[in-house]
């Protein structure tokens, strides 16, 4: 849940340095580099998210495991202080930003996100009733920190596209140890949503309720995370990456009857070309 292409791929492992990126991106990559960068390729993947409507879920394939093969694409493009990043598998795929402040050791970044899009739950068999809930657009900062091969990020956004009008928080640490020309990773994490925000998208208002979706008014919650991945150079140019991410969803999201259970989970193998300067 990543930043610029090295010169070469050994020195995509060597050593963590202030820059801003979210922070996945950072911590499987060693930090290094800062910048334009690029890489696609490939990913054999696994996972499970019991949300109906999200990601063309159904009430019958909620939760069961999804299998497929996904083409990757991860870019970034800086200009001066200004930002464009395209992180795939995070939870804002596109961020747009602008560096106020960094040192050897800190980075703070002013940033335009994306956490939810649009979910049309009506065109799901037995969600008729439920109306269209628009995605965010979220505005705010986003800081970190670095400790020799550890990284501490914080990130606060609140909506200004006046979907939910809520906030969301997030604090991830991020570790790193290379064993000869493996890179491997552990991040720990923990997401706060508003109460506006678990509600705009897990609640159902009275006029939405029937027999089989009685109301139902969310709060606020916490949802904890964990990864753990590792990258090797093959080549010049090609990496190999594997990841594993699981997701504990607050109960608040999970007692909705828009839920279908309280853990999400991806697992992902892939191979990328790298590209860039």
């Amino acid at each position: 849940m990543k930043i610029k292409l090295i010169g070469s791929a050994i020195a995509l492992l060597v050593s963590l340095q202030a820059l801003g990126a979210d922070i996945g991106r950072e911590i499987q990559n060693s930090g290094n580099g800062k910048g334009t960068f690029g890489e696609f390729g490939v990913s054999f993947v696994a996972g499970s998210e019991p949300l109906v409507g999200f990601n063309g879920q159904t009430l019958e394939t909620s939760g069961d495991l999804r299998l497929g093969i996904h083409a990757n694409f991860e870019g970034r493009v800086e200009y001066k202080r200004a930002f464009v990043e395209v992180i795939q598998n995070s939870f804002s795929d596109v961020t747009l930003g602008f560096n106020a402040y960094s040192t050897e050791t800190t980075n703070h970044e002013i940033i335009l996100n994306s956490y939810f899009s649009d979910v049309k739950l009506s065109e799901v068999v037995g969600f008729e009733s439920i109306e269209y809930r628009e995605g965010d657009t979220n505005a705010g900062i986003r800081s970190a920190y670095y400790f020799g091969n550890s990284i501490v990020q914080l990130e606060l956004v609140a909506d200004v596209n006046d979907s939910h009008n809520g906030v969301i928080g997030t604090l991830q640490y991020g570790r790193q140890a290379q064993y000869r020309n493996w890179n491997f990773h552990g991040l720990l994490g923990a997401r706060y949503f508003s109460d506006s925000v678990v509600d705009h998208y897990f609640g159902v208002s009275a006029q939405e309720a029937t027999a089989a979706l009685p109301e139902y008014k969310a709060g606020s919650g916490l949802m904890p995370s964990i990864q753990l991945g590792a990258t090797l150079p093959l080549s010049e140019k090609w990496i190999f990456r594997a990841n594993a991410e699981y997701f504990k969803l607050p109960s608040e999201v999970s007692d909705s009857p828009l839920a279908q259970g309280d853990s999400m989970y991806d697992l992902a193998i892939g191979f990328n070309y790298v590209f860039g300067s």
